[in-house]
C-alpha cells in the first residue's frame, strides 16, 4: 500500500477551503443548539481520523424512497441497476426515527438511492424527527418534486438542510446529464425556497447546491460557483464516482495511488426502504447487509460482528477481504495524487 504522505491523502475537491468557512458559519444557525452541533461535528471528525468508535451511529440515512423520476447518467437509476423500487412503510419510518432519538443519533437524512420528494410522507417524517429532538434533519433532492409545495412544507416543519443536485450551469448541459430534468423548473423551485426563507426571515433550512463534476460539465464549474455563491449557504463541487457506469465520465486530474481507512462504518448506518441495513452509502445493491431493522434494533446492528468485521478490515487496510470495499467508489477510502 502507498503511504498517505505521498502526494496528498485526501481527494482535493474544488472549493475545499471555502467549505470549511461555510461550515463554521452554518453552526450559528443552530442557535441554542450550536454547541451540540459543534460537538457532533467534532465527533464526526474524530471517528474519521482517529481510532474512535462512537457508542451509537452519529448519522443515519433513512431511505423513504428508492424510486426516482430522473435517469441521470452517473446514477444507478440511469444505468438501470435499480430494479426493485418503492417507498418505505410510514410506520417503519416513524419507528426508526424514534429509535434514532433514543440512541442519541445527531443527524438523519431521509434518502439514499432515490428521490425522497416522491414520497408524500416526507414532511410528516421531518416534523416527527424534529419533535423527537433530532439535531440535524436533512434531505438530498433533484429539486423536481411532483408536488411542488412539498419542499415548502418541509421548511415549515423545520427541516435543517435541503441539498439540491444541480449538475450544470446551462440548460443544455444540465438536461444532458440529468435525463428527464427540467432546468428552468428546477431553478424556479430553488428560488422559491430562497424567497420563502427571506420572507420568513428564517436562517433555515440551510440551502446547498452541488454539482457532480464530469467531463461533460467541468467547463461550467466557474460560472456555476459564481452564480450560486451568495444566493445559497453552500456551493459544492464533487467529482463523479463509478457506480457501475465505468470511469469514462471522470475528469481524471487526480489518481488513486493507495487505500486508506474508510470513515463510513465508524460514523453511520444506512437503512434501505425495506429495512435492510448497510454500513455505508456506497453499497447501492446491498451486497453487505449488516442487519434488518424490521427485526433487530439499531443498537444491536451498530455493535454486531458483521459490521465489526468491516471496521476491522478497514483499520488493518485489508480492503480486499470484502468485495464492496475492494471496489469501493468512496473517494475517502483512497490515497490520492494530483496528476501533473
Amino acid at each position: 500500500m502507498t503511504d498517505s504522505s505521498i502526494g496528498f491523502s485526501k481527494y482535493e475537491e474544488i472549493g475545499s477551503e471555502q467549505r470549511k468557512q461555510t461550515a463554521e458559519k452554518e453552526i450559528v444557525e443552530w442557535g441554542r443548539d450550536a454547541d451540540k452541533y459543534r460537538e457532533y461535528r467534532r465527533l464526526w471528525d474524530k471517528a474519521a481520523n482517529e481510532n474512535y468508535l462512537p457508542s451509537n451511529p452519529l448519522h443515519v440515512d433513512i431511505e423513504l424512497s428508492s424510486a426516482c423520476n430522473l435517469r441521470c447518467k452517473m446514477c444507478n437509476h440511469g444505468i438501470s441497476t435499480m430494479t426493485d423500487v418503492g417507498f418505505m412503510d410510514d410506520r417503519l419510518a416513524l419507528r426508526l426515527i424514534d429509535e434514532c432519538a433514543l440512541l442519541g443519533v445527531c443527524s438523519i437524512k431521509f434518502n439514499w438511492r432515490g428521490e425522497v420528494t416522491l414520497n408524500g410522507f416526507l414532511p410528516e417524517a421531518v416534523k416527527h424527527a424534529k419533535s423527537k429532538g433530532i439535531l440535524e434533519v436533512q434531505i438530498n433532492t433533484n429539486g423536481l418534486p411532483p408536488k411542488k409545495d412539498i419542499l415548502i412544507q418541509c421548511a415549515e416543519n423545520n427541516i435543517d438542510r435541503i441539498i439540491f443536485s444541480v449538475d450544470g450551469f446551462s440548460k443544455e448541459t444540465y438536461e444532458n446529464v440529468r435525463i428527464g430534468g427540467d432546468y428552468d423548473k428546477l431553478l424556479g423551485n430553488i428560488h422559491e425556497l430562497i424567497a420563502w426563507r427571506k420572507e420568513k426571515k428564517a436562517g433555515k433550512p440551510l440551502i446547498r447546491v452541488q454539482m457532480v463534476r464530469t467531463q461533460s460539465n467541468a467547463f461550467e464549474v466557474t460560472d456555476f460557483i459564481a452564480y450560486w455563491h451568495g444566493l445559497v449557504d453552500d456551493v459544492r463541487i464533487s467529482d463523479v464516482t463509478d457506480r457501475g457506469q465505468g470511469n469514462e465520465m471522470s475528469v481524471g486530474d487526480q489518481d488513486a495511488v493507495g487505500r486508506r481507512r474508510c470513515t463510513q462504518p465508524f460514523q453511520r448506518l444506512v437503512i434501505a426502504r425495506d429495512g435492510r441495513v448497510s454500513p455505508c452509502c456506497a453499497d447501492w445493491n446491498q451486497r453487505y447487509v449488516v442487519g434488518d431493522a424490521n427485526s433487530t434494533s439499531l443498537a444491536e446492528i451498530w455493535s454486531n460482528d458483521r459490521i465489526g468485521f468491516m471496521r476491522c478490515i478497514q483499520n488493518n487496510n485489508e480492503h480486499d477481504k470484502i468485495e464492496i470495499c475492494t471496489h469501493c467508489p468512496v473517494k475517502e477510502s483512497y490515497v490520492w495524487k494530483r496528476r501533473k
